[in-house]
């Protein structure tokens, strides 16, 4: 498991909610930058979220999501705490390995 800032559930989703909540802060004084990285980080987060909670829900590690889906355990442990870009490839890779599908939502 990843042993950085958002290693654990509870403080990872504090600290990802926190790093949002000062982009919302920021944005609202420093335009359109400021939006589109809070943005970012609302994607980030959502992402991280739905893997995390579909990972636990299957009752599996990182590790075991990284043999299922042929994505790196780092890799895993990055995305989950917000700090990858994973390309479709690796989302498509980790959603099929958790028995999930991609679709694009209305919000």
């Amino acid at each position: 498991m990843c042993h950085d800032r958002y290693s654990s559930g509870g403080d990872r989703d504090d600290d990802l909610r926190r790093d949002i909540r000062g982009s919302r802060r920021r944005g609202r004084g420093e335009g359109p930058a400021a939006v589109a990285e809070l943005r970012l980080l609302e994607d980030r987060y959502r992402l991280a979220s739905d893997l995390i909670g579909r990972r636990q829900a299957l009752h599996m590690t990182q590790q075991q999501l990284a043999a299922a889906s042929g994505i790196r355990q780092s890799e895993i442990s990055r995305i989950e705490s917000g700090h990858g870009n994973p390309t479709l490839k690796t989302i498509g890779a980790l959603a099929r390995a958790l028995g999930a599908e991609l679709r694009i939502a209305s919000s």
